[in-house]
């Protein structure tokens, strides 16, 4: 064995020594925040959701899919992608990231803008900015949360600061990096890979690209909110402004953790933790539930019948082509 080949199984090794701690710490702190609950105040719960609240937050969940095409559709001011397409992309994204571990679901969106004539790196850059822009979106509605008597926790007000300083951080970076740069003076796969990061990245400099993606990333984040207002309503459970944006900012962190498919128990972890004290157990865990499965479950059929018609479109074109 070579030392780079012992080297990456050393990483791969560490990686899920990793990955199988965090799990563990989740179903641990799941076992000890649900230790005593009654199962049927839980069914109670779930079975007498209201299905006409549940209609309007699945919906909002349909919506935010196309306001995150929106974003991208603003990012790509060279090649420009048919915007239908970017919403097929975006739900067989969110459909694979449902049913396969972290990260997946963006391997997709790369193999389809590859089709497209989109590079790699370029494809890859634009989701790290994407995901800033949605990170960013956030922010105005957090002010609920430093609004005094709002009720939250102090280390909810911590984290909502902490939130902003990094992404004020991130700014900052972006900022300094997004400049065309010159192309490189010597030749290197490495130096052509930074080159066409940084070009990538020089769109963000134009204000109306910055504002038109800011405004998808803030539309989509109100669109989330109505969700969980809708969710709540549906359960009966009287929620303020800042618990339910409490539950979003909790969401998010608790997305740098590595996973299971579809966020399975860190999304419920973080969901229950932002309502502690709040609602008891069952109705915790039912409006985690809930609020989970009008998140992930929609996805599914919408990305796989979004991926369909994606490859029957490609089979018609090739046929009429020959």
């Amino acid at each position: 064995m070579t030392p780079t080949e012992s080297s990456a199984e050393s990483r791969s090794t560490r990686d899920r020594v990793i990955r199988a701690l965090l799990f563990a710490a989740v179903a641990v702190s799941l076992v000890f925040t649900l230790r005593g609950m009654d199962p049927d105040h839980l069914w109670r719960e779930l079975s007498a959701a209201d299905p006409g609240w549940l209609a309007v937050a699945v919906l909002a969940n349909v919506a935010s899919q196309v306001t995150r095409a929106l974003g991208w559709n603003g990012l790509f001011t060279e090649a420009r992608i048919r915007f239908p397409l970017l919403v097929r992309i975006e739900f067989a994204v969110q459909a694979a990231a449902a049913v396969s571990p972290e990260g997946v679901g963006e391997f997709v969106r790369v193999g389809y803008l590859l089709r497209e004539g989109v590079a790699r790196t370029t494809t890859v850059t634009l989701m790290l900015v994407r995901k800033y822009f949605s990170s960013l979106g956030l922010v105005p509605f957090l002010v609920v949360i430093w609004w005094p008597g709002s009720g939250v926790p102090g280390w909810a007000v911590a984290v909502a600061w902490a939130y902003l300083a990094v992404l004020t951080v991130e700014s900052v970076l972006i900022v300094r990096v997004a400049r065309t740069p010159s192309a490189p003076a010597r030749e290197g796969r490495l130096r052509r890979i930074v080159f066409d990061a940084r070009t990538s990245l020089g769109t963000v400099r134009h204000p109306r690209v910055f504002a038109e993606v800011g405004a998808a990333g803030v539309v989509t984040r109100a669109l989330d909110l109505v969700a969980a207002v809708a969710v709540a309503k549906a359960l009966d459970l009287r929620l303020s402004a800042a618990v339910l944006v409490l539950v979003l900012l909790s969401i998010e962190v608790s997305n740098i953790l590595p996973t299971l498919p579809g966020q399975l128990g860190t999304f419920e972890a973080a969901v229950l933790g932002a309502t502690a004290g709040v609602l008891g157990q069952a109705e915790g865990l039912a409006f985690a539930l809930v609020f989970h499965a009008q998140q992930v479950l929609p996805q599914i059929p919408l990305g796989m019948i979004a991926m369909a018609g994606k490859s029957f479109l490609r089979d018609r074109s090739k046929r009429d082509a020959s």
